[in-house]
């Protein structure tokens, strides 16, 4: 078994912890705790699934720039241009690897 839970993992554990919750002897506490565990969740659900999107544009970006790279038309390629052609790349990169990092 995976030691970091699925969002269906980590979805299933709010809610058995909302069944407690609503049990007459449960401690108030676990109201609140059940609240702070819900929004957290979808913090972190919200915020996966949109920095996927943005490495999956990435990568579809990366691919459709090999492509171009590969055709025989392009034969010499100076250092500019290349720059050019990834430095876009890299900010989004540098941007999404620090989304990631957030939620470390």
């Amino acid at each position: 078994m995976n030691p970091i839970p699925s969002f269906i993992e980590l979805d299933r554990l709010i809610q058995q912890l909302r069944a407690q919750c609503l049990r007459q002897d449960a401690p108030p506490i676990l109201e609140s705790e059940w609240k702070r565990l819900k929004h957290c969740s979808q913090y972190l659900h919200d915020s996966c699934h949109a920095t996927s999107l943005e490495l999956g544009q990435i990568s579809s970006a990366l691919a459709g720039l090999l492509t171009l790279l590969d055709q025989s038309e392009i034969e010499h390629l100076d250092r500019e241009q290349a720059y050019c052609l990834l430095e876009p790349f890299t900010r989004r990169l540098q941007q999404s690897y620090r989304q990631l990092q957030e939620l470390s």
